[in-house]
């Protein structure tokens, strides 16, 4: 596989696994436990959706969402084509949609999630990169709940 997803925008170090941990309602003494640092040195938190893992899960997609993924070009240079294919319920647009990307290059993709109805149901997609040297990338993506407005009314 010549991209890989990493860090390149800062994303997934050390620091922003530590926020997303502290940020777990009452994770701190399990943290302290197992890592020996104390969660009040972190002092913002990270939702697991921003970590530049290699899928995107929306736990509750509330109306929309933007995500960001960073990824390295690891072999020669190559022009990428990006499609994708929402869960169902969603609507899903990637930025940019090609790109020409140099070895050790890094190339940061926004991804816009909208959602077009409500649901409880968890459904699936992808997002696949096609390069014109044969290589492919596909980061799976999973939102279980879609909420496009708010049905509760004052009265």
């Amino acid at each position: 596989m010549q991209l890989i997803l990493t860090s390149y925008s800062a994303f997934s170090g050390y620091d922003d696994y530590m926020s997303f941990l502290c940020g777990i309602n009452g994770s701190s003494p399990v943290v302290l436990n197992y890592t020996g640092q104390n969660c009040l040195s972190y002092n913002s938190t990270i939702n697991g959706t921003d970590l530049n893992l290699p899928s995107i899960t929306i736990a509750k997609l509330y109306r929309s969402r933007m995500v960001q993924r960073s990824v390295t070009n690891i072999a020669g240079n190559e022009t990428y084509k990006v499609g994708w294919s929402a869960p169902y319920g969603v609507t899903v647009k990637v930025v940019p949609a090609c790109f020409s990307i140099a070895s050790g290059e890094g190339q940061v993709l926004s991804v816009f999630f909208d959602a077009i109805m409500n649901s409880s149901t968890a459904s699936h997609g992808r997002i696949g990169l096609f390069g014109d040297q044969g290589h492919v990338l596909n980061i799976p993506l999973s939102v279980i709940v879609k909420v496009t407005y708010n049905t509760t009314t004052n009265g």
